[in-house]
């Protein structure tokens, strides 16, 4: 991605509900950064065009708003991935880009960016529970990896945790909405400090970036399999419990899920973390007599 180091560059970020823990407009003096942001946006949805980020593209408002930049980062997915499988919506995704391109050539490909789609813990009629519904999920970002190399598009891996999600399993949750900003203009920021490092220092591919991102994450995933705690559970035990009981009791995790039968996994980075949650966490201690409203 090239941008000149002698004007400010703008960026254009659309995005559906995840977009309103942003501020409109960002200003500083080597960028500005202006957010539109949907509720519900999809890729494609047959149903509505007000959330048919296919059919907006095309509409005079949108094509004003992309005449301002050609740097733009989609911040969509989840309302897609929720209720459509993961190779339905590449595949939708693909035509979206082949559409973008062709209708605003100004557009290059390294002046685009998508993200992962973030976790959710919300099921839908399509998947009835957590582990498909994630699983689904996790797809879909490893395939997005896969088609950002045909259109040469960047990806912004957002890894954004379990706990980050708010009552509902599909927000962020207040306590990080400061937090979740953080990512985007940070991810902004490193672009403008790479473009002022020397030209005679040759950056590594887009292909070997997201190679050994892919090599990190399964690393991590390996770390976890090596890491978890398991633990029964009642019914009276929401996500949204078990998270305000975690934090009060300073207690560190990477993720978790509750799987059929009453049970809980929780994901750590590393063994030590594990050891004293394990130490911390009785085996009865999310049942019905210690629930916690926190």
């Amino acid at each position: 991605m090239t941008f000149s180091s002698t004007t400010n560059t703008s960026f254009l970020i659309i995005a559906d509900s995840y977009g309103k823990c942003l501020s409109p407009t960002v200003s500083t003096p080597h960028y500005s950064i202006t957010t539109y942001s949907i509720s519900g946006l999809r890729w494609f949805n047959p149903y509505d065009d007000n959330l048919n980020l296919f059919a907006l593209i095309q509409t005079e408002k949108f094509s004003s708003l992309f005449s301002t930049t050609s740097n733009i980062l989609f911040l969509v997915g989840i309302n897609s991935v929720r209720n459509l499988p993961a190779t339905d919506v590449i595949q939708q995704l693909d035509q979206f880009l082949h559409l973008l391109f062709s209708n605003y050539t100004q557009l290059t490909a390294g002046q685009i960016i998508i993200t992962t789609c973030p976790p959710c813990l919300k099921i839908s009629n399509r998947y009835s529970n957590i582990s498909l519904l994630q699983n689904n999920i996790d797809y879909y970002n490893r395939l997005l990896f896969s088609l950002s190399s045909k259109y040469k598009v960047s990806v912004l891996d957002l890894k954004i945790s379990f706990e980050w999600l708010g009552r509902d399993g599909l927000h962020i949750d207040y306590v990080y909405r400061e937090e979740f900003p953080n990512i985007i203009l940070n991810y902004i920021n490193n672009i403008n400090m790479h473009q002022q490092t020397s030209s005679n220092v040759s950056t590594r591919s887009r292909y070997s970036i997201s190679k050994r991102n892919r090599k990190r994450n399964l690393k991590t995933r390996n770390l976890q399999r090596n890491s978890t705690l398991i633990r029964e559970i009642s019914d009276q035990w929401s996500y949204y419990h078990i998270k305000n009981f975690l934090r009060f009791n300073h207690i560190s995790f990477d993720r978790l899920l509750i799987l059929s039968q009453h049970t809980l996994h929780l994901y750590f980075n590393n063994s030590p973390l594990m050891q004293r949650a394990d130490q911390a966490l009785s085996i009865n201690i999310f049942n019905d007599d210690t629930f916690f409203i926190g």
